[in-house]
């Protein structure tokens, strides 16, 4: 308002699939070889055609690239000097408007996966034609412009965003199953759609991303409800919002929280030189309190493995100063905090030297606004939300009360937005979105200015 675990978009991995989110696949007409193509959206530059590739870098919004050519949903370009692909429906040619051209994608029959906005034109700005409920049935016209395709409804031409659309007639009208849970995936998970080997992958969550899920696993994959369908998730690489593993997660042994006083190898076995990847500086860290040749058993990412013991410490770092000047402002599943503006950065270091309760926020990503991106905007996760409400009502009226001391644009919190260019209408309600995450009920966004 952040690996892929096989075995088991972001919020929509908007960067990794070809606009597949709430199942409908968008496949433009990317025909431009030897053409300067630019990103509508932030999206990730992979090694390959496909999800399943590494990420070699990020386009923003109105980024250039050399298309090399394109095929199946895919995008070959030239990226600084290497090969890489781009999914071709976040790609416009570079001498269309400013404003980002159309692209053609699917046509027919598509259904709203929620209530939806359907608004006169493609972006949030325009305005609100009529709300669709959940399983409404829209005609698709295969123009795309941005994150919305075009849509005809009651003889009106709308638009409607993409990713509240499916072209599946069965998921509209189905029975949700009352979820019990929220589960944070620990690294980016295969969403599927069964639990067992029939089922169909619809890309991936990203790591941090927290589910709503029920009390079932099947075949090890819980069940969980992702963009208004039920969706299942590998359960080992789900733990509870407070930390601890999810039930039936495998039978991970109990953990106490320390921290890194420098970075760590995350080494694979308790001697030996495999290694894994590395904890930064200043990180929580997983520990069970057995320690063998030196090194510390952990729980990461939903697996044991282990760390140098003498570089633990009971004691969180950085003192008062919350993760200050000479420190990162990352910690424990924070991410993208050091990389934000300075008026975020202000915001962080009041939570993490104010609000203890708080453990988790998340600056810089890609997203399909350019808040994240762009460092000007963090989302603060309220934990045991369901029964917090009250922290979270206290921080949003504290930072709008505070607003010029932190620059603040907007706040976005409990399905309702202030915005300091309408100050005088107050907290105003926002049109349902799905999840509790999408309606912001968990987390409070802040959206601030550059200066």
């Amino acid at each position: 308002m952040m690996r892929t675990v096989r075995g088991g978009l972001a919020a929509l991995v908007v960067a990794g699939l070809v606009q597949s989110v709430g199942s409908l696949a968008l496949v433009t007409s990317a025909d431009a070889a030897g053409t300067t193509m630019r990103a509508t959206t932030a999206v990730n530059v992979r090694s390959g055609p496909g999800t399943g590739y590494s990420r070699i870098g990020l386009l923003y919004p109105g980024d250039n690239v050399q298309a090399l050519s394109s095929g199946n949903g895919w995008t070959k370009v030239s990226y600084k000097g290497r090969t890489g692909y781009v999914a071709s429906a976040y790609l416009a040619s570079s001498s269309g408007s400013g404003g980002g051209g159309s692209s053609s994608g699917a046509s027919g029959d598509a259904y709203t996966t929620t209530a939806l906005n359907l608004r006169t034109g493609p972006s949030l700005s325009y305005r609100v034609s009529t709300v669709a409920s959940k399983g409404t049935k829209v005609k698709l016209t295969g123009t795309v412009k941005g994150e919305f395709s075009q849509v005809t409804w009651n003889g009106q031409t709308l638009w409607a965003a993409t990713r509240y659309l499916s072209q599946s007639a069965g998921s509209p009208g189905q029975d949700l199953p009352t979820t019990t849970r929220k589960l944070r995936a620990t690294t980016e998970l295969m969403i599927r759609t069964a639990p067992g080997s029939g089922y169909r992958s619809l890309g991936d969550v990203p790591r941090g991303t927290i589910l709503d899920c029920t009390d079932v696993v099947t075949s090890g994959m819980a069940q969980c409800i992702w963009q208004g369908n039920v969706r299942w998730f590998n359960n080992k690489y789900l733990r509870t919002v407070d930390g601890s593993a999810a039930p039936g997660g495998g039978g991970l042994p109990s953990t106490t929280i320390q921290y890194a006083t420098a970075n760590l190898n995350i080494w694979r076995s308790a001697t030996g030189s495999a290694y894994t990847g590395e904890i930064p500086k200043g990180s929580e860290v997983a520990v069970t309190g057995t320690v063998r040749s030196g090194r510390a058993q952990i729980v990461h990412n939903g697996a044991i493995r282990w760390v140098t013991a003498r570089y633990l410490s009971s004691s969180a770092p950085g003192g008062g100063n919350g993760g200050g000047d000479g420190g990162s402002l990352n910690r424990g599943w924070s991410k993208g905090l050091d990389q934000a503006n300075e008026n975020v950065k202000r915001i962080v270091r009041y939570i993490w030297n104010n609000v203890p309760e708080i453990k988790t926020m998340y600056g810089v990503r890609p997203d399909p606004l350019p808040d994240h991106p762009s460092g000007r905007a963090v989302d603060i996760m309220i934990p045991n939300y369901r029964s917090n409400k009250e922290l979270g009502n206290r921080l949003a009226a504290y930072f709008k009360a505070n607003h010029s001391q932190f620059r603040v644009h907007y706040i976005i919190w409990d399905q309702k937005i202030w915005n300091i260019t309408r100050d005088s209408e107050g907290w105003r309600p926002m049109a349902g979105r799905g999840s509790d995450t999408a309606n912001h009920k968990d987390h409070i966004h802040i959206t601030v200015y550059d200066n």
